[in-house]
């Protein structure tokens, strides 16, 4: 999946809530993918061929995950 960029430019949110939100969401799925589909030496094969921070861009987006800012 490619990064939706009609949904980005015409997205009204916090442009820095969505970079914390994406970035932390790549993180979550890179864990996924190095605890589920790592060879013997710790590499992470991506079977579908989507980039980790493209597949969070789209999913933070289109608002398939759930995610607040909360503050100190």
């Amino acid at each position: 999946m490619a990064i939706p960029l009609d949904d980005l430019i015409q997205d009204d949110r916090n442009i820095y809530e969505l970079t914390v939100a994406a970035i932390r969401r790549s993180h979550q799925i890179g864990e996924i993918r190095r605890a589920f589909s790592s060879d013997e030496h710790g590499s992470v094969n991506d079977e579908d061929g989507e980039k980790v921070v493209s597949q969070a861009i789209s999913e933070v987006l289109l608002n398939q995950v759930q995610f607040e800012m909360i503050e100190n």
